[in-house]
């Protein structure tokens, strides 16, 4: 292996904005060294989230408004040093981790051993099952705590955590229904298992809920906001649930990152339909990470589950590398 180097590039957040190439700058900086209990990671991939453009306004309170901070939420690499009171890791070996600290966007970072999961090879399939993977699986088993039978509606199906979500819902014998906005989205979904997939550039997703679903929709994942949200909840279930898991139709807002309602009407119609709304934040179940991505990781390896990568060729034509291509691919 060789060695570490003296230095390293790192992004870090020196504006509070939601754009984020405006907000972060590209730093070298003098190379860490894992605290008692951390791993020093050599980064080969790192996961873009839709919710990066949150930290870089300064929405995540685990990290503050506190200028200058970093950015990065997951990453695969092979660990270069161990730091002290660390066991069962050593170096060379090939890890995937969620970063409590928010700072994966780095060539080298240095995280909590309990936060590091073993994999056997650096496969960038193994990203998805981190953030989005953890989001979706235990988001619908915690919160959502789909049933057999139940009819599952994920909104932005084909995205990250979203075609993870359908797969995890179809495994659980539910009734799957998929939001998209494209032909080849469309195609993806059905692959995926999708019962219906509604592509909203087609289709009026109230029209279609009022007409073919006239009992409502029992469990409801909801990650965009807005009158998206207001057309879900008009149109759920008796003993329904929606879990609310982002607004991501208002992320790049320099204003609120969820959408402002009316939503005057809700208190009288979870009463009648004995229906709830929920929350979901991921770090609010830590517990259940390490079991969840063993699962996970097991289903991909014996091809029970399928992932959806673009590292940037599918997009922009070309695959993000570096710094550079971390903020390509955030854009």
């Amino acid at each position: 292996m060789d060695a570490k180097p003296k230095t390293f590039k790192k992004l870090m957040v020196q504006k509070l904005t939601s754009n984020f190439r405006e907000a972060v700058s590209i730093e070298i900086s003098d190379m860490c060294h894992p605290s008692e209990g951390e791993v020093c990671i050599r980064n080969k991939y790192v996961g873009i989230n839709a919710t990066d453009v949150n930290v870089t306004k300064g929405r995540y309170a685990s990290v503050g408004a506190k200028l200058p901070f970093g950015v990065g939420l997951e990453g695969l690499g092979e660990i270069v040093e161990v730091g002290e009171n660390v066991k069962d890791l050593k170096i060379g070996q090939y890890v995937a981790y969620m970063n409590s600290k928010i700072n994966s966007y780095a060539e080298y970072a240095c995280i909590p051993a309990d936060e590091v999961y073993l994999i056997p090879e650096l496969n960038p399939e193994y990203i998805v099952l981190l953030v989005s993977g953890a989001t979706a699986s235990i988001g619908l088993d915690k919160s959502a705590r789909i049933t057999a039978g139940e009819k599952v509606l994920i909104t932005a199906a084909a995205g990250g955590a979203g075609h993870i979500a359908v797969q995890w819902a179809k495994a659980a014998g539910c009734y799957v229904i998929g939001t998209c906005s494209t032909e080849e989205k469309e195609k993806v979904l059905k692959e995926l298992g999708c019962d219906r997939v509604i592509n909203y550039k087609k289709e009026d997703l109230a029209e279609v809920l009022r007409k073919e679903y006239q009992n409502g929709i029992d469990v409801i994942w909801e990650t965009i906001g807005g009158q998206v949200f207001e057309t879900c909840i008009k149109n759920i279930a008796n003993r329904g649930r929606l879990v609310i898991v982002g607004g991501i139709s208002s992320y790049k807002s320099e204003d609120s990152f969820m959408p402002k309602l009316d939503l005057s009407f809700l208190p009288e119609l979870l009463l009648f339909k004995s229906a709830a709304v929920l929350g979901f934040r991921r770090a609010a179940h830590r517990e259940c990470f390490a079991s969840y991505f063993k699962f996970l990781s097991e289903s991909l390896q014996k091809g029970d589950l399928k992932t959806i990568i673009d590292n940037g060729e599918k997009s922009a034509g070309n695959e993000f590398f570096g710094m550079e291509g971390i903020i390509k691919g955030v854009e």
